[in-house]
């Protein structure tokens, strides 16, 4: 799963342009990522800051 980190996003709108399935939203300003995140991780991998990290599933 794909997280932001909230502490170093800068608000740039920059990985909400570029989600294939508009899966990141601006509320309050905040960025959060959706349920609808299929994590291509488009968002990581463009981010200036590494705001967006991927999470493993811990089994």
């Amino acid at each position: 799963m794909v997280t932001i980190d909230t502490n170093v996003c800068l608000v740039c709108g920059g990985c909400i342009d570029l989600c294939p399935k508009a899966a990141i939203i601006m509320k309050d300003d905040t960025v959060l990522i959706t349920d609808k995140c299929i994590q291509c991780k488009i968002c990581v991998q463009v981010c200036p800051v590494g705001a967006p990290r991927l999470i493993e599933n811990a089994a």
